[in-house]
């Protein structure tokens, strides 16, 4: 099953800035075991989001509220189930934070 979390910042920025470095390290653990399928802000820096494949509602649920920004009260989260039907996958340009 498919699933989209937007994350959605409900704190200062000054506040939330220092956990993103936990949130990224959340992902990439993500990434690794196969459950994180996309990620990434979005362009007005009010939150982000991530879809995932899990097994169940409640294993997407729980990915969500386990991520370090959802779990320390910064990011407010929506858990839907997507059915994809149709699209261009290999449309969809990739941009990649840069490392400088």
């Amino acid at each position: 099953m498919v699933f989209v979390i937007t994350l959605t910042i409900i704190v200062d920025r000054a506040i939330y800035e220092p956990h993103l470095p936990d949130h990224f390290a959340y992902l990439a653990a993500l990434k690794e075991r196969g459950a994180l399928l996309l990620s990434g802000p979005f362009t007005d820096k009010r939150g982000g989001m991530l879809i995932i494949s899990a097994d169940s509602v409640e294993e997407a649920r729980a990915i969500a509220q386990a991520d370090p920004l959802v779990a320390r009260g910064l990011d407010r989260y929506e858990l839907r189930e997507w059915r994809i039907t149709d699209g261009c996958i290999d449309r969809i340009a990739i941009e990649r934070p840069s490392m400088a």
